[in-house]
């Protein structure tokens, strides 16, 4: 089966332009798409008389039927199936993760599943998922009315290729330009300090530049932390990619100090590409 992207479903207004985004992704990559909606509400029990579960199930069913039906209308080309699942909605969007390309999920207020909060579902999925994750804020707005821009977040000295080569794909599909930005943490010390970051991020985007030749790149150092330096660029971009530092088998909130500040504070959507798990992952 070949890979898809998922999306979570739960009927709300932000909901659909999640969905937007999902099938913009999916047709650009020319990837299925998978409509899901989770909840423990309809496995069978003595909770819930199996009359009223049948109804609960019929009616979320409408809905992704309906989801898929005004998906099409935007985007025909793009195959696209529905499944409800019996899960707690972020379990069920982690499972999917093992098989998908890219998982979709809406943020702040009633965007996700079952009017949860983002910080909940959302982080769940992000701090969890095996594959790349794109949140998509309720200030966003619609895949065809944003920026044509890509900002893609660039440590110095340990570059994170998966993350680079993610966002370089992208931008080659789409045509959209990128902008590779490497924040320092704060004001440069020295000319001499500004001349090795920017020759640190030139060498960080050699290779890459030369696999997408028709990719446009804009090489930008900024004198900020990593934080401010994408929330601030995110109010100009279509889409800001970073990786995503997810702290396996520890107690407590999955993902780092930065991809939390500019997941609750960006103004577009933000994609997180995982790597291979570390205890050690700095938080």
């Amino acid at each position: 089966m070949p890979a898809r992207v998922v999306v979570g479903i739960d009927g709300s207004a932000h909901a659909w332009k999640a969905l937007d985004w999902a099938a913009a992704y999916a047709r650009a990559h020319r990837l299925p798409l998978l409509l899901m909606h989770a909840s423990r509400a309809l496995r069978s029990g003595p909770g819930l008389p199996e009359s009223a579960r049948e109804h609960l199930a019929a009616e979320r069913t409408d809905m992704l039927n309906e989801a898929r039906r005004y998906a099409l209308k935007q985007f025909p080309e793009v195959e696209i199936g529905v499944r409800l699942s019996e899960d707690d909605p972020g379990s069920a969007l982690v499972a999917e993760s093992e098989q998908a390309a890219l998982v979709v999920v809406g943020s702040r207020g009633q965007g996700g599943f079952e009017g949860l909060l983002f910080g909940s579902v959302g982080l769940h999925v992000a701090g969890h998922a095996r594959c790349p994750v794109l949140v998509v804020p309720r200030t966003a707005p619609y895949p065809a009315d944003a920026p044509d821009a890509i900002v893609v977040g660039i440590e110095g000295r340990h570059p994170e290729e998966h993350v680079i080569g993610w966002a370089f794909e992208h931008a080659a599909l789409t045509g959209a330009r990128l902008i590779a930005l490497h924040a320092v943490g704060g004001e440069f010390g020295s000319p001499y300090q500004r001349l090795v970051e920017d020759m640190e991020l030139a060498e960080a985007l050699a290779g890459w530049t030369r696999q997408y030749p028709d990719v446009r790149v804009v090489p930008r150092v900024a004198d900020a932390t990593a934080p401010r330096a994408l929330v601030t660029e995110s109010r100009h971009a279509g889409l800001v990619v970073m990786g995503a530092h997810q702290r396996r088998g520890r107690i407590g909130l999955a993902l780092g100090r930065v991809n939390h500040a500019v997941l609750l504070h960006a103004a577009c959507p933000v994609v997180l590409v995982p790597r291979d798990a570390d205890p050690e992952d700095e938080p």
